[in-house]
């Protein structure tokens, strides 16, 4: 690659980025986390940690007339069957609305493409980025390019000062977890996720999950139907959450339901809402002051319903973006 294939537009001078400025961008990402108050941040995080790689010419900065990077784009390569890209980025606000957002998005969709016809011929590209929905705008770019949602995360939370709605659901009991069901849950879990590419979790890694200390089995719930479980609702402690005291320490508890699933063939019958009342109902009993979930599903609208029947408020909330290349 020479100079000029890392042009991106004319406001900032731009160079492909190399090891050498890891430290850069990764004070660049904190800077703009703690400007925007953004989730992004830590989806990087988590993508740059994943094992996914960055191809050599595949991630660029550019800086402005005082040597300060204000902006940068990376793309990251997972070479499944077809291949898939990521493309990741961020501009200083200082540098905002001068389309140099675009520009940069443009330049990594063409990489990615020019990648894919030098290394995997023939074959159809799927590209994604990330867009968070409580920012308005911030899904404009990639639909201009093409792409559409294809994944909702949302976190949600509730005020359990307030009382909870009861759901139940004709045929189908709910009990507390115990270990007696935990192999069925699991297998069920995995069931549940395997779809949506995720991968199994070990009987290993789920018995220490349900080891730690701030696992609660009274706040955690299986839906039966008769001896079968169908759904199942697993919870603990929000560290981050609850009341504090004026010296910081934690005052009252706040929930988080970590793990939640419900069989395919018994979707749309309300069995989440009801796993989810009983959840919520042992929290408060429990003195919890607030409760949280994260939820990871193909539905924004079904998703809506659900956190408006149960009483909650979206506190972050991204959206997979995607188009396929042929």
């Amino acid at each position: 690659m020479t100079a000029n294939d890392a042009y991106v537009e004319p406001h900032l001078t731009w160079r492909l980025l190399g090891p050498g400025d890891v430290q850069e961008v990764d004070e660049f990402r904190q800077q703009l986390d703690a400007l925007d108050d953004s989730v992004l941040s830590g989806v990087a995080a988590s993508i740059t940690h994943s094992g996914l790689h960055v191809v050599e010419g595949m991630a660029v900065g550019g800086w402005d007339a005082y040597a300060s990077l204000s902006a940068f784009g990376i793309s990251y390569v997972a070479e499944t069957d077809p291949p898939r890209v990521y493309l990741m980025g961020g501009v200083h606000p200082v540098h905002r609305h001068q389309n140099i957002g675009t520009a940069l998005f443009r330049w990594q969709f063409r990489r990615a493409v020019e990648w894919r016809d030098e290394h995997r011929p023939g074959q159809p590209l799927w590209v994604g980025c990330y867009a968070e929905l409580t920012r308005p705008g911030s899904e404009k770019v990639p639909r201009n390019f093409g792409f559409v949602p294809e994944r909702y995360y949302y976190d949600l939370q509730r005020d359990l000062q307030r009382p909870v709605r009861h759901f139940e659901v004709d045929g189908i009991t709910f009990a507390p977890l115990d270990d007696a069901r935990e192999e069925e849950v699991r297998v069920l879990h995995n069931q549940c996720f395997a779809p949506l590419g995720g991968s199994d979790v070990t009987k290993v890694d789920w018995r220490h999950r349900l080891d730690e200390a701030t696992f609660r089995y009274d706040w955690s719930f299986v839906a039966l139907d008769g001896g079968r479980v169908v759904g199942y609702a697993m919870s603990g402690v929000d560290e981050g959450g609850g009341e504090v005291d004026e010296g910081g320490a934690q005052a009252r508890l706040g929930g988080w339901t970590e793990r939640f699933g419900v069989h395919p063939e018994y979707r749309g019958r309300g069995i989440s809402l009801a796993l989810m009342s009983h959840c919520l109902t042992a929290m408060r009993a429990s003195g919890c002051t607030e409760a949280g979930i994260g939820v990871d599903t193909i539905d924004g609208e079904g998703i809506k319903r659900f956190a408006a029947d149960l009483g909650y408020a979206t506190r972050d909330a991204v959206a997979l973006m995607s188009t396929v290349v042929g």
